[in-house]
């Protein structure tokens, strides 16, 4: 059975992607949970507190999800078809407006995201691309360090960066620059199966 905790986290999670967090009130979570907004207040104490508990899912899942690519492919080009599939279903999700409100109003959550990903994907990541390369799947000519970096340095701009506003939906700029990635590192004996 679902705490009430839980429920609200959920509504939460649901409302700030949906209408963003700036958008979105502790009233409305009540209605919508249905609790007292009382009962939020001594759950998280804030909004923030809020926010932060729903980063922390979003965080769980996103880890969830890779751990399942990662036990599921046979090899690293599998995992890289993979990948863009998840990515392609788990992004649907985080809208514009969230990562937007995230970022300017909770840079320290974003930052939590990020440094997630720096401590805990990008190791195995980079051991894939390395596999990937053992195996001639990718090209052993680009250093699997120097693509990590760039990576990280794309993942971290398209979140950050108001630059990005001009570049359509962050679905869209993810799926290009993952066109753009995969057509560059993957050996051409092996570009059929992306």
């Amino acid at each position: 059975m679902v705490s009430k905790k839980q429920k609200v986290i959920e509504t939460g999670m649901r409302l700030f992607l949906e209408q963003g967090i700036s958008q979105t009130n502790m009233e409305q979570i009540a209605e919508q949970t249905p609790v007292s907004k009382m009962t939020i207040y001594n759950y998280f104490q804030n909004k923030e507190g809020l926010v932060e508990q729903v980063v922390d899912k979003l965080i769980a899942e996103g880890h969830r999800l890779f751990r399942e690519v990662m036990d599921q492919a046979k090899e690293p080009i599998e995992a890289l078809s993979l990948f863009t599939k998840m990515g392609d279903t788990f992004a649907k999700n985080i809208t514009d407006i969230f990562v937007t409100d995230l970022r300017d109003s909770f840079p320290h959550l974003m930052q939590r995201i990020l440094d997630f990903n720096q401590d805990k994907i990008i190791p195995e990541f980079e051991m894939l691309i390395f596999k990937g390369q053992q195996l001639g799947q990718i090209r052993k000519d680009i250093s699997p360090h120097i693509l990590i970096m760039y990576l990280t340095f794309m993942k971290e701009f398209s979140m950050k960066s108001n630059l990005m506003a001009g570049a359509g939906s962050l679905t869209n700029v993810r799926e290009q620059l993952t066109t753009i990635l995969y057509h560059g590192i993957i050996s051409s004996d092996y570009a059929h199966k992306i």
